[in-house]
């Protein structure tokens, strides 16, 4: 059996990664290692600055390294289209961790053909997960979905 073709679009952000097939409109969200994060500065300067550049009397709670990249790459994601699954509760949909560990999560966009077949969609998650690294030993099951409130 011949399997279709997958090009496998690749986005990398600061700290995460995107992995799109723009063809039948499923991707993945890899996020940064755990405990990897950087809080926001709190500093008299830092916040000197922010008052002086900002006109809102309601200054914007800062962003952790992770935060603010996240924001940035659903986006960026979000202005060509791509967006975040959801599972009935409400919870960004699991896609398993990578070999090193870190969480991806399910992401869909336009796809390019109207009806995808499942030939293709089998096709598309299998290109997803090697290009994505995804331990083949991790279900979504054991990477639960992820709440970002």
């Amino acid at each position: 059996m011949t399997r279709p073709y997958v090009d496998v679009t690749v986005v990398e952000f600061a700290a995460h990664t995107a992995f799109l097939d723009p063809v039948t409109g499923i991707g993945y969200l890899v996020l940064p290692p755990a405990g990897s994060d950087i809080e926001a500065l709190s500093d008299p300067l830092v916040e000197a600055a922010w008052s002086e550049r900002l006109t809102d009397f309601e200054r914007p709670r800062p962003l952790s390294l992770h935060a603010a990249d996240r924001q940035r790459a659903l986006t960026c994601l979000a202005e060509t289209g791509w967006s975040l699954l959801h599972d009935e509760d409400g919870a960004v949909e699991s896609a398993g961790r990578t070999r090193a560990g870190r969480r991806a999560v399910c992401i869909y966009g336009p796809a390019t053909t109207e009806q995808p077949s499942y030939e293709a969609l089998d096709s598309a998650i299998i290109a997803l997960d090697m290009a994505a690294d995804l331990d083949p030993h991790t279900t979504c099951a054991e990477a639960p979905s992820v709440r970002w409130d």
